[in-house]
This record gives structure tokens, sequence and C-alpha cells, in this order.
């Protein structure tokens, strides 16, 4: 056996212990299921924001931040106001909010950065623009995870010396990979295979084994239980949900629990707390409060939002230089010769052919795909009547700004955005009810009526 293929041998034996360790620490370290506890008004003594973690399994999310302000309203370090109907403010207390932690500290603070005549307006209730509130919210969710660690319920999922061997089995089978190469510089297949399989270890690595990641200790779970049979409680109230946050002056803590444990739908709404996700919306449209997940196409559905005319151009394009390329490469089929016969260059020649070969009949059947949405959207339209559960735009001036409008029609847990133009985008507002005129296929929006 040559050097070469040794080398590419030791990289997939490198990849396949580093697969098995990862399904091997991936089964013993998975999260336990919560114990199964009768519903309870009982508040622990975690706070709401440790709570969230923990009835999360680990999993901070946004929601702990107004809980927080919630919770900060309760014990009087601040007040919540409604200023004008559905708009509320926050009023800095005189009253010492007594001991707090760092995240608590945290919000206190950016309260006090927003404040006017120690008021905080609606507008201003935010950790400010999009990459400053995830830096923000990042420092929130370390001082969180770093308390429930301190106290013992929480730890990493993937302890340090696992994921240093990990790391390094990774960088062996990149190195003997394309150390795995001939003398000629030529590739080979083992060498190929070796290289996917340390790339495919590394995206692994890197998605699902980071530090960041927490799990429940066995006393975490235990509280992780109380919290769950707390949120029971709070879901058989049928009024908790449409509270609004002015009502934690008569609910108290129950309302910053509540928000923690994602059942203060409302009160949650109405003050984000700049944490606010692109990604996840509450709503009730449809009488219900659930939370609804929001996808912004921009490659895929190929020229979603664009008019029929702009897809159309869109396929004839694609049809037409993928229909060239196929036929330039249908002439040199008959000749390639991927042989071990053949030299070098022939086989890498050959290689590349088949390849556009392939590229371009797929872009032939994408492109006759995407007439026929184009004719669609020239002749159909259908109406999308519901609830603007999100109005974003995103980009730059170097790249063109996307509008974007996210219509929930009361049914389902997922909502595609529509692509809006730049002329309808300041019309529209979120949470209003809106009627989308809309050409079927490719999400092409033509007229928005606002209710």
């Amino acid at each position: 056996m040559s050097f070469e293929d040794m080398a590419a041998a030791a990289s997939i034996g490198c990849s396949a212990i580093f697969f098995l360790i990862a399904g091997a620490i991936y089964a013993y370290r998975r999260p336990k299921p919560p114990p199964d506890l009768p519903a309870t008004s009982d508040l622990g003594p975690e706070s709401p924001a440790v709570a969230n973690l923990l009835a999360n399994g680990g999993r901070l999310t946004p929601d702990s931040v107004p809980a927080t302000l919630f919770d900060l309203a309760a014990r009087r370090a601040v007040k919540i106001e409604e200023t004008e109907p559905g708009q509320y403010g926050c009023r800095l207390g005189d009253q010492a909010p007594g001991a707090l932690n760092a995240y608590e500290s945290r919000v206190l603070q950016l309260l006090r950065k927003r404040a006017s005549g120690g008021v905080v307006p609606a507008r201003a209730l935010t950790a400010g623009p999009s990459d400053e509130a995830k830096g923000w919210f990042k420092g929130f969710r370390r001082e969180v995870v770093g308390e429930a660690t301190a106290s013992g319920q929480c730890e990493r999922r993937w302890p340090r010396p696992v994921l240093t061997v990990m790391g390094l089995l990774v960088l062996a089978a990149l190195y003997l990979g394309t150390a795995a190469g001939n003398e000629d510089k030529s590739f080979t297949w083992p060498q190929a295979i070796a290289i996917a399989l340390a790339i495919g270890a590394g995206v692994v690595m890197a998605q699902a084994f980071t530090e960041e990641m927490v799990m429940l200790t066995p006393s975490g779970a235990t509280a992780q239980g109380r919290w769950v049979s707390l949120r029971k409680y709070l879901h058989g109230d049928e009024m908790f949900s449409s509270l609004p946050p002015t009502a934690v002056a008569v609910r108290e803590r129950y309302l910053a629990y509540g928000a923690a444990l994602g059942v203060a739908a409302a009160a949650v709404r109405a003050i984000p707390m700049g944490a606010e996700s692109d990604r996840w919306a509450w709503t009730n449209y449809g009488g219900e409060w659930r939370q609804v997940k929001v996808s912004y196409p921009q490659r895929w559905p190929l020229a979603w939002g664009s008019s029929p005319w702009e897809i159309g151009w869109t396929g004839l394009w694609m049809t037409g230089v993928g229909g060239l390329a196929l036929w330039v490469t249908t002439q040199w089929l008959p000749d390639i010769d991927l042989g071990r016969g053949a030299d070098e260059v022939t086989r890498y020649v050959s290689l590349g052919v088949v390849l556009i070969t392939l590229a371009a009949a797929t872009a032939v059947a994408l492109g006759l795909i995407v007439l026929c949405a184009a004719v669609a959207a020239l002749v159909m339209t259908r109406t999308v009547t519901g609830e603007a559960i999100r109005v974003r735009q995103f980009g730059g001036h170097e790249e063109g700004y996307r509008c974007y409008l996210a219509v929930y029609t009361g049914q389902g847990k997922h909502v595609r955005a529509f692509n809006v133009r730049g002329e309808l985008y300041p019309s529209l507002l979120e949470y209003s009810k809106v009627t989308v005129s809309v050409s079927p296929l490719t999400g092409y929006v033509r007229t928005v009526q606002t209710a």
C-alpha cells in the first residue's frame, strides 16, 4: 500500500472515530425528560430568567428579557404604564430594588440608558439595532447561564476534554486527506472521500458541538418539573394569556413567571424589550395565542416575490443558457474517456464535460419550471387575509433592500413571508389585519389592503 493510500485510509479512520464519539456522547448526554408533576401555583426560588432556562431544558429564549422587566416592575423597581391605547412605557421607580443580579442590573441599565426624564417611551423599549441587540442578549444569556451553573442546576453539555479530542480528530482527518494526493498532484477517489468525510465532521462539530450548549443536572431537572407544573397551572387560566403588561400591578410576579414560561403572550408581545425575534411571532389571530415561525425566502423558491414578467425573463435566460451549454457539451460526450487508460488531462476534461452537462440539464429543467410559474402568476391570483405578524426590511444601499410581509391566516405553525415592493412597504403596520392579493407559486404581491 502506498503512502497516499495509507494517508487516505488514516483520514477516513479519524473521521469514523469522530462520528463514533459524536454519536456516543450525543446519546450519553441526552437531556432527560422532567418529572411529570401536577399543576401547582407555587413559585420556586429561581428568578424568571433562570426559570425560563430550566423550563426549556437549558435553552434561554428571548421571552426571558421581558420576563425580567416584569419582575422588576413587580418588585417596584420600575412601573409599567399604558401611555396610549395598546402602547406601553416604563417609569423608573424611586424605590431601591434591593440586591440585583448581573442580568437584572443589565436590564435596569438599559432602561436608564433609554429613559428621558425618568420615563422610557414605548418606542425606546429596545436593545438597539439588530446587531447590537444580539450582542446585548448574548451577554444577558451568559449571565443567566452563569447563575444557573453556579447553583448546580446546569452544566456544559459537552465536556471540554471530549471537544478537544473531537477537534483534534477533525484536524487530523483534514490534514491526512490533503496529504493523500499523488506526487503528480492528481486527485484520487479515496482522497475525495476522505476530504468529504473530514469536511462533514467539521460541519457537525461547528453546528452541534459548541461550548455554549448546556444541559440540566439532576437538581436542574427537578426544578424543571416544578416550573413545568406552574406552566400547567397558568395555562389553565383562560384570561392569563391575554393580560396586558400593566396587569403586573395585580398579578405581580406571576405575570413575570408567566412571561418566562411562555403563557403571557399578550404582555410579551406588547413589550418585547428588543428581544422580539424575526423568526418567531406571538399571535392570537384565530382565537388562540400561539407562537408562529416565520421564514424569509431569498434564494429559494427561485424568483420568489418577482413579477410575472421578471420571472418569465429569468426562466427564458436559464433555459436559453442551459440549452446552449447542453448542446455544446453533448457534442463532446461521445469522445469522453474516464477509464484508467486515459491520460490525466483527458480524464479531467471528461469529468468537467460530464459535470457541465448535468448542470446545464438542471438549468434547463429549472428554467422550464420557472416559465410555467410565470404563466401561472400572470393569469392567476389568490387573496390571503390575516394578521401581519412580521413586517421586516433587510439589506442595505449597496446590495439593495428586501422588504417582507408575513401574513398569518390562523392556521398552521409556519408562515413564509411575502417579498413586497418598496412602494408598498411604508404603509404596512405590524399586527394589523391585511388582505393581500398575491400570485400563486411565485408569491408576487399585487396589492395590500389594511383593515
